[in-house]
């Protein structure tokens, strides 16, 4: 589902002097419906390389090709609609509206042009993903009305309102506590099995990464596989 060959990032010093590097000659495969964690001290670039497999970030050297398509390759619209059917994203923060309910938060990458779903439809499958999430009875709440864990699960349901092939996940127990995060986990975990998801994340959580298929370490610019 993701091959990612000799990938580098680097960007120039606020004094234009030298040239910092993030990560270097990064190799990476991941199998369609495997779940990856991938762990590393603050700083270490783990969330940069999500960003650029999401194509939030574009590499300074290498390939990445995910699901067939070679991302260097792809026009500007194109990346818009990689962005929105291919991936699905979740973060640390929960980034919902304030202004919008839940049920309408989950339905917003849906509204993007993209989706070819009739409004009802896409409705009817925000519904069914908040009752998958065991948020059916928030779906008119706001985003203020409800607790942390519970808009870290709108958050997940809103990113697999395209059904998307691969779910990115960048540290997103860091703001949750144990309980709320063991709850999280357990719901990435359940998606990747039952929806033969790809995930990726990026967590600082031992824990967290246990629970996922395989596990690398970026760390001074290279990535390992620990597991």
């Amino acid at each position: 589902m993701i091959e990612i060959s000799n990938l580098s990032k680097s960007f120039p010093s606020p004094s234009g002097e030298e040239t910092v590097h993030v990560f270097q000659n990064v190799d990476l495969a991941v199998e369609e419906g495997s779940s990856v964690a991938i762990v590393g001290p603050s700083g270490s670039g783990k969330s940069t390389l999500l960003n650029v497999i999401g194509l939030l970030d574009k590499p300074s050297e290498g390939r990445i090709v995910v699901d067939q398509k070679d991302l260097a390759a792809l026009s500007e619209g194109e990346v818009s609609k990689y962005r929105n059917q291919t991936v699905g994203f979740v973060f640390q923060a929960h980034h919902l509206l304030p202004a919008c309910t839940v049920l309408e938060n989950v339905m917003l990458p849906g509204l993007a042009g993209f989706n070819e779903k009739a409004s009802g439809q896409l409705k009817d499958r925000a519904n069914q993903l908040l009752e998958e999430v065991g948020l059916g009875h928030r779906t008119a709440h706001f985003p203020g009305q409800i607790s942390g864990g519970e808009r870290q699960r709108v958050a997940v349901a809103r990113s697999l309102i395209n059904q998307p092939s691969v779910l990115l996940a960048d540290e997103p127990t860091g703001a949750l506590d144990r309980k709320n995060s063991e709850h999280l986990i357990d719901l990435l975990t359940k998606l990747n099995e039952e929806k033969k998801l790809t995930l990726v994340m990026v967590t600082h959580s031992g824990v967290s990464a246990s629970e996922m298929k395989q596990a690398y370490r970026l760390d001074e610019g290279s990535l390992r596989q620990e597991r």
